[in-house]
């Protein structure tokens, strides 16, 4: 039988949401704004971010900070200014590019870190920010995709160096954020830091509460696909459940929130965690602190 888990109020939290000013960030964003969270909306359009805080509950208490993920320049920036606050309860992953599930996807293209873009954007940009908010950080919660179940991991193509296809670029970007997600619980545990890894199933924006026809659609595609603002349950079960346990792994669930489930079994893999952390370590041109910014004594 699986584990129900719904959120409880968050009063005075702090949440940083990359990708927030559309789609499953902002409704996340809403959602934790109604909990009493203040939430950072991050984004990279100023002029949709700043509605996108207008938007919120209460949103006087809310904040837009401008980040590209495609930008070193901009991550860092944005990083530094989230490690020196004086406190960051969750940090949510969940910007990124989906590409090629409708389509043939974008051409190939190498990105900031020099790598392919969609698992440079996907993985190594989200690497980067949170690798410059440890250990201020409490939570981080990072967005898999049921895609992974699908698409198997190819260590040996997971930077499309051998051959490319926008979908399983895709794929590949989405296994590692969850390969990633766990090893970030096995070496960060010690400095108090939980991760948490969520899937937030089918989501189309026709299926998305308030859109023409949602209600009625909503009850043709139940268990198939779901809206945008249901789809960023599961994120919020994440942040905001106090008994939720870091290593977990959220998907949706029908009346719940979220419930406990289980990813596919390369990203629990402890030998491949280990070689992904090396492996980003060296994208990044530096080390991801496990330890205590100030050491005690």
């Amino acid at each position: 039988m699986s584990k129900e888990v719904q959120p409880e109020r968050i009063d005075g939290q702090t949440v940083a949401i990359t990708g927030a000013t559309s789609g499953i960030g902002f409704y996340a964003a809403s959602q934790l704004a109604e909990l009493g969270a203040r939430v950072l909306v991050l984004g990279r359009s100023e002029s949709r971010g700043r509605a996108a805080v207008s938007a919120l509950p209460n949103p006087e208490q809310h904040e837009f900070l401008q980040l590209d993920l495609s930008d070193r320049t901009s991550i860092a920036r944005v990083g530094d200014h989230l490690g020196e606050l004086p406190r960051l309860d969750a940090l949510v992953l969940n910007a990124g590019v989906v590409a090629g599930a409708f389509g043939p996807g974008p051409a190939h293209r190498i990105g900031a870190f020099g790598v392919e873009e969609i698992v440079g954007i996907n993985h190594l940009a989200h690497a980067e920010l949170l690798r410059r908010t440890l250990p201020t950080v409490k939570r981080v919660v990072s967005l898999g995709s049921m895609l992974t179940r699908k698409i198997p991991f190819d260590r040996e193509n997971w930077l499309s160096e051998r051959h490319y296809r926008a979908r399983v670029a895709y794929a590949m970007s989405k296994h590692a954020v969850e390969i990633f997600g766990f090893e970030l619980q096995r070496r960060l545990a010690e400095i108090s830091v939980q991760s948490v890894v969520v899937h937030p199933g089918g989501a189309i924006d026709a299926l998305t509460l308030g859109r023409p026809g949602a209600r009625a659609a909503r009850a043709v595609f139940r268990g198939v696909v779901q809206g945008k603002d249901q789809a960023a349950r599961p994120v919020v079960a994440a942040v905001a459940s106090p008994e939720l346990r870091g290593g977990e792994y959220l998907g949706p669930h029908r009346t719940a929130h979220a419930e406990v489930q289980q990813p596919v079994t390369t990203s629990r893999d402890p030998e491949l965690g280990g070689w992904l952390w090396t492996e980003t370590e060296r994208l990044l041109g530096a080390r991801i602190p496990t330890e205590p910014r100030h050491p005690i004594g």
